[in-house]
């Protein structure tokens, strides 16, 4: 079995759900969402229309989340078969993803860079899958890349088909679970409109991993830190992968302007009564008796 060279993408973005609601009504009046100290941001960076996100905690997006899981097991199972394989990581953006890729490190990832850019790249799939797809062919040189189905809070959904393209790779999209075999190919099961489906595939391929049942990415013991503390990710520009992003950025068409947060509160009602006997008694009385009489 010959040796293989993983490569996982992920993105960062701040949680929006730890938001208060007093956050979200001056979106606007301060500074824009993503500056602030050792935030890795210039404030004014992103649209106005924001709210203030310098405080809340950088997460990763379920599916990016999922196919780092899924790529550390990948690297398990090859290991069982008696193969070699590396396993490598890269984000884009500012440094909000440095602890997450030294998290990584610590899981055994081999090799994890950030591509820096301080613009905000919610919104620009054409520009994110060009850094991506030019940082595996000019440093990682790797022969399988796994990344989330979508990302963020603007992905689309496009940007593994858009990486691929750039790679002349096959893509293969909504990956749920990817096993080695024997003669060096995958078997990848994935979500279709007809249910689950299995197939072989070859690399060098994209694997857009969707609703995987592996949902949670493993966390690395203190040992595992403090055995890669003296370890950085490398840090690169767009212009060291010969990506113009300034270009890139301005054949764009889609634009953030503003967020919204989204109402989840329900209509209720409270059941009256002193214990739960009294409780269940009136809901019966008000509710459900009417309805079993209908009957």
């Amino acid at each position: 079995m010959s040796a293989m060279r993983i490569l996982a993408y992920f993105g960062v973005t701040p949680d929006y759900e730890a938001l208060r609601e007093s956050e979200w009504s001056t979106a606007g009046r301060g500074p824009s969402s993503g500056g602030g100290e050792g935030d890795g941001r210039d404030e004014g960076a992103g649209p106005a229309d924001l709210p203030d996100t310098r405080y809340v905690r950088r997460i990763l997006d379920c599916f990016d989340e999922s196919a780092l899981e899924l790529a550390l097991r990948l690297l398990d199972a090859l290991v069982g078969l008696g193969g070699t394989a590396g396993l490598g990581a890269v984000s884009v953006g500012a440094a909000d993803a440095e602890p997450h890729l030294k998290t990584l490190l610590a899981l055994g990832f081999e090799r994890a860079a950030r591509v820096h850019t301080e613009a905000v790249l919610d919104f620009a799939p054409a520009a994110t899958a060009a850094l991506i797809a030019a940082y595996t062919q000019r440093i990682d040189r790797s022969d399988l890349l796994m990344l989330g189905a979508r990302s963020g809070p603007g992905g689309d959904g496009t940007v593994p088909f858009r990486v691929a393209d750039h790679l002349g790779w096959p893509c293969i999209t909504q990956a749920t679970e990817v096993e080695p075999l024997a003669d060096g190919r995958l078997r990848v099961t994935l979500m279709t409109d007809d249910g689950l489906q299995r197939l072989t595939a070859r690399t060098p391929c994209v694997l857009a991993i969707g609703n995987a049942v592996v949902s949670h990415l493993r966390v690395p013991t203190l040992t595992d830190r403090l055995a890669v503390r003296g370890r950085q990710p490398d840090i690169l520009e767009p212009a060291d992968l010969g990506v113009d992003l300034s270009e890139l950025l301005g054949r764009e068409t889609q634009t953030l302007t503003a967020l919204e947060s989204v109402d989840r509160r329900r209509e209720s009602i409270l059941v009256p009564g002193d214990t739960p006997r009294a409780k269940a008694q009136a809901l019966f009385d008000s509710r459900l008796k009417s309805l079993l009489e209908e009957l």
